[in-house]
């Protein structure tokens, strides 16, 4: 009689059960405390068409519940667009703004110091005061 494989027809192989290493790991060694994963912010695309004002964004086919970005073609505005179900639409409008401008430095040359003004208001009353903030001198009569 002839042999058929032990039994099992010719080609037939059997079934072997993998082998997981990473679970005869956590059972030799104290488990690790997982870190979370990082959280990356989704990345947006958007095709924008050129329109040549609001009316024609208004007036611009967009499908139901998918926003379409617009830019006037001369970079005066960006629109977005939403249509609704019941027909209706949202336009949202973006108006370019120019930047604000700098506030210039403070010109400290333009006050006048303490003992500057203690200076001209004796001038001016006659008075011999002596600034609140100077020393006599030493030896000087007053």
């Amino acid at each position: 009689m002839a042999v058929y494989n032990n039994g099992f027809p010719i080609g037939y192989q059997p079934m072997q059960m993998p082998y997981y290493p990473q679970y005869q790991q956590s059972m030799q060694q104290p488990a690790q405390p997982q870190q979370p994963p990082t959280m990356t912010p989704p990345t947006i695309r958007a095709d924008i068409v050129q329109v040549d004002n609001e009316q024609a964004a208004a007036n611009y086919p967009v499908a139901v519940g998918t926003p379409q970005m617009m830019m006037a073609k001369d970079d005066s505005a960006i629109y977005v667009k939403t249509a609704y179900a019941n027909g209706q639409y949202q336009l949202d409008v973006f108006e370019k703004r120019p930047p604000r401008p700098q506030t210039p430095p403070v010109d400290m040359g333009a006050y006048v110091t303490r003992d500057e003004l203690e200076k001209r208001l004796s001038e001016v009353t006659g008075s011999s005061r002596r600034p609140s903030n100077s020393t006599p001198k030493e030896g000087a009569d007053e």
